[in-house]
């Protein structure tokens, strides 16, 4: 099979055309003599091209599940209690108190109007809020008193992943949950992910792609808990074209939505820094294990404390693996420097730049313009990609908020998009197949209706091309 691209305007690239073979790009430019009359040929109109989106941090598998159970969209507490009692939901996820008209938590006394479990989860997945039929089906025995508050019915972090056992789900049931989210992806521009899995979601990626049925092209990584399971089942550098299972997620703090990131400094209005998951050494010796075993380290840190926390591991661990941090989003001039300085490259989600003027200035006050500087970091010549934590999970969305920094830190669109491209490639090991429009490369390519660069804020995506076929 082939198929030819013209009259293109091709990111990063002088020439107007590009031939795919099967699923690779086979030329770009000076493509007439390959083309014969069995090639499908789209006239792309001088519109923007370029290669598929990569979201180098998502919740992919759960994203799809829990199409029914979003109330993103919500804006009160009301909004959310009148969706779960029109669809009697046990499990919501995606609330934000910032939107909320109240500007505060739900709370169990907001959920016990309802004679049934319910669990909320908050938007960033660290904080979630029980009423009391569900804490009642819980094991307190079995959780960490650090993290739940029970007269507010409020529990976080790893607490998280034991309450979500009350209502659990099949490889048959995150199957079609990938399924959900690759029919979302597409009219995004997305070909590419990053998920972090449990072992049956890992299972249901790896049913899909032995039975030819995978459709995007998952990087996977499990949590910190299953390291000795992955060492003895040899899952290190397992993978085809479009299934990778990659490393290790690492949590060393969690989110500033859910007051647990780890600051230097306390959040505003309260006498609390955050925690730190781990001691110090415990860290180095998980790192340690990982890089011994050449998987590599996906480490989530928020908070500048856990930063340096991450940061004073990696210089002092010998590392073969390519190790990368997640969200880095409280940063100074010394940390940038540092990060610079080790060669770390960063998973960033510049979407959380929609919260500068409210969740961040409410966390953090004065010292909310230190999130997100992705302007200082780029002048600092650190490695970045570009993710959305699936919050929303849209790359145009997030290159919007990068480009309109509201602190007047603004990048140029051009690096967004490397960034949601080869950067993301890069963070993943894939910048030699993925990320760029390049003879050889696997032929995953978006189409836009317009000039991106001049009609960005009305810019959808036409087409997009994954794996050299036509899916949108």
């Amino acid at each position: 099979m082939s198929l030819a691209i013209i009259n293109g305007d091709i990111f990063g690239r002088k020439e107007k055309e590009i031939y795919i073979e099967n699923n690779r790009i086979k030329k770009v430019g000076d493509i007439e003599s390959l083309i014969d009359k069995n090639t499908v040929v789209i006239d792309a109109e001088e519109k923007t091209v370029i290669p598929g989106f990569f979201d180098s941090h998502t919740h992919f598998a759960d994203m799809g599940i829990y199409i029914e159970n979003d109330v993103s969209e919500c804006r009160s507490i009301e909004d959310v209690l009148n969706k779960i009692e029109k669809k009697k939901l046990n499990v919501v996820h995606g609330w934000d108190e910032s939107l909320f008209r109240e500007k505060r938590y739900i709370l169990k006394k907001d959920l016990d109007i309802f004679d049934f479990p319910v669990i909320a989860f908050r938007v960033c997945g660290h904080l979630a809020v029980l009423n009391s039929e569900a804490i009642e089906m819980i094991e307190l025995k079995d959780l960490d008193p650090r993290f739940y508050d029970l007269e507010k019915g409020i529990f976080k972090e790893d607490n998280l992943s034991k309450i979500s056992k009350m209502y659990p789900k099949t490889i048959e049931d995150y199957t079609k949950g990938i399924e959900n989210a690759t029919e979302l992806a597409y009219p995004l521009g997305v070909t590419s992910i990053v998920d972090t899995v449990t072992p049956d979601i890992f299972r249901a990626y790896e049913k899909m792609e032995n039975e030819g049925k995978l459709e995007i092209r998952a990087h996977l990584y499990m949590r910190a808990r299953y390291i000795d399971h992955i060492v003895n089942s040899g899952l290190s550098g397992i993978g085809s074209e479009k299934l990778k299972f990659n490393g290790i997620k690492i949590f060393t703090d969690g989110s500033l939505g859910a007051k647990t990131a780890a600051l230097s400094f306390n959040y505003e209005g309260t006498e609390q820094n955050g925690t730190l998951i781990y001691k110090d050494e415990e860290l180095m010796e998980l790192v340690k294990k990982i890089d011994k075993n050449e998987l590599q380290a996906m480490i989530h840190c928020i908070g500048d404390r856990a930063i340096e926390q991450v940061l004073d591991c990696l210089e002092n661990v010998p590392r073969k693996i390519r190790h990368k941090i997640e969200h880095v989003e409280i940063t100074n001039e010394k940390i940038r420097e540092r990060i610079r300085k080790l060669k770390i490259p960063c998973s960033l989600q510049p979407n959380f730049l929609k919260w500068s003027k409210n969740m961040y200035v409410e966390r953090l006050g004065d010292k909310a313009v230190l999130n997100n500087r992705y302007k200082k970091m780029i002048e600092r010549g650190i490695k970045m990609g570009f993710g959305s934590d699936c919050m929303p999970f849209s790359p145009l969305f997030g290159i919007k908020c990068a480009i309109n920094d509201p602190y007047g830190e603004s990048i140029h669109i051009e690096d967004a998009i490397k960034f949601y491209t080869v950067g993301s490639a890069y963070l993943a090991y894939r910048e030699n197949d993925l990320g760029s429009i390049e003879k050889g490369k696997l032929a995953d390519i978006v189409i836009f209706s317009g000039n991106i660069f001049s009609e960005i804020e009305k810019i959808k995506v036409e087409k997009t091309i994954f794996d050299g076929k036509v899916v949108l």
